[in-house]
């Protein structure tokens, strides 16, 4: 019984080393430059702050993050929510006109 449960549990703890492995990048966090508008980089920082750089000018705003969508402010504006998913390197960020653009990882 002993033997039994030693094997399962190697077996499992292999398993859960190889998944782990494979896992693509699921965090905003980081920087994350356009593939379709030259110039225009997000900023998102660990403690919910950022920048947003468009051809050399830059705007700092706070957010929050649920995976799913970014919550972002500028300043004194009302907040805007943007849908957004990851893949690998690539975010794909629906716009305020509901455009999806796409950014990669720098």
């Amino acid at each position: 019984m002993k033997k039994l449960f030693a094997l399962m549990l190697v077996v499992v703890l292999t398993f859960s080393l190889v998944a782990c492995g494979g896992e693509k990048e699921t965090t905003i966090v980081g920087s994350w430059e356009s593939v379709d508008m030259a110039g225009a980089i997000y900023n998102f920082g660990e403690d919910g702050k950022g920048s947003y750089e468009f051809m050399g000018a830059a705007m700092d705003f706070t957010y929050t993050d649920d995976g799913t969508a970014v919550v972002i402010t500028y300043g004194e504006s009302e907040p805007n929510t943007f849908k957004y998913t990851i893949d690998g390197d690539k975010l794909s960020i629906e716009d305020s006109f509901g455009s999806t653009v796409i950014y990669k990882k720098k």
